[in-house]
């Protein structure tokens, strides 16, 4: 068994974990911290790279104690990494990528900090480089290194890790149309996965911005029919041509919120990130958009039916699920997207 961990958006960690259990074989859940699962796997690391609901995985390396706020702790640093060893972690690289060859090996180091240390973030990156250059003689590359090392250290403990993931696995292969306010794949794909996928469903994403959520659905598993739009035309463009990308089928339409051209009880999951009005609208914007698509949601929502929403405006939703009786809150889950405050509602249709 080998030792990895993977990271994704703090809030979803036992949403992730479900997912990975159920398309792993043999793995082990052995730690859990906000933004970061640790586990035990004895399969292909191939297979990690696969992972839809996480950032990255790496490969754990190992754990450092007894940091101290002194500049000393550099040296120890430099003296544990120096003594660690680096070869399983990148034959296993090697193996996820079916590396060929004996190429001189290029790697850079990237580093986190919290704490109070009387030494810089940059520092404690040096003093990994350098480890690592004197022990195995690889040169140190910025631009397009051949393995990436992390190296997060909080207040006394640091780990140690080689990034096994590359930019595909969080960005995904078919966004190739992208508008700001664009919603992380690894979090549309966790939203999907709330509104338990099911092979009957008809799926509804009403504000579907460059069709992230849909398509991630579409790789959540099988359903009977996958239906997205939104109100401009070059946004509905942009999602065709992802959706085309990701060679998924995915209805797409131009369509005003407050009256989607669908019959009244036909779908099964409505699944929406709402504008949070910073970057897009504002909050008295949101307060009338807000109040027409829920009454567009009850609507077309068959009873017994599923509504996933991402919001920041956690109380005009509140307020709307008070005022909607055929409307039940299940749970939500408090989520940090890129430092903003953010909800996943899941909700039921009576």
């Amino acid at each position: 068994m080998v030792k990895y961990y993977a990271l994704m958006v703090s809030g979803l960690e036992k949403v992730a974990w479900k997912d990975i259990r159920a398309r792993l074989e043999d793995v082990e859940l052995v730690g859990q911290e906000p933004g970061r699962l640790q586990f035990l796997y004895s399969g292909d690391p191939r297979n990690l790279l696969y992972l839809r609901p996480v950032e990255n995985v790496y490969v754990f390396v190992r754990n450092i104690t007894g940091i101290t706020r002194s500049r000393k702790s550099l040296g120890n640093i430099f003296k544990r990494v120096r003594s660690t060893d680096l070869e399983t972690a990148s034959r296993l690289h090697k193996q996820a990528h079916r590396s060929k060859g004996k190429k001189k090996l290029t790697f850079k180091v990237l580093t986190s900090k919290l704490g109070r240390h009387n030494f810089r973030r940059v520092d404690v990156q040096q003093a990994v480089e350098t480890a690592i250059k004197d022990k195995y003689g690889w040169k140190i590359s910025r631009q397009d290194p051949i393995l990436e090392m992390r190296i997060d250290l909080e207040e006394d403990n640091a780990l140690l890790g080689l990034k096994l993931s590359d930019e595909i696995m969080r960005l995904r292969a078919y966004k190739v149309a992208h508008l700001p306010a664009s919603l992380k794949p690894t979090v549309a794909y966790c939203m999907a996965l709330l509104s338990n996928p099911s092979s009957k469903d008809v799926f509804v994403d009403p504000m579907c911005g460059v069709g992230t959520i849909p398509i991630e659905r579409a790789f959540a598993g099988p359903y009977r029919k996958i239906i997205a739009g939104d109100v401009e035309e070059s946004i509905v463009r942009a999602a065709r041509d992802n959706a085309d990308a990701s060679r998924k089928p995915v209805s797409l339409a131009t369509w005003d919120i407050s009256a989607m051209p669908l019959q009244d009880g036909v779908v099964d999951k409505i699944v929406c990130n709402l504008p949070f009005g910073k970057r897009v609208g504002s909050h008295s914007e949101n307060q009338i958009l807000y109040s027409k698509f829920f009454r567009e949601m009850v609507r077309v929502s068959k009873s017994g039916g599923r509504a996933v929403l991402l919001t920041s405006e956690r109380e005009l939703v509140s307020e709307l699920i008070r005022r909607h009786s055929s409307v039940y809150m299940e749970r939500y889950l408090r989520i940090d997207l890129m430092g903003i405050r953010a909800y996943i509602y899941v909700l039921n249709l009576r």
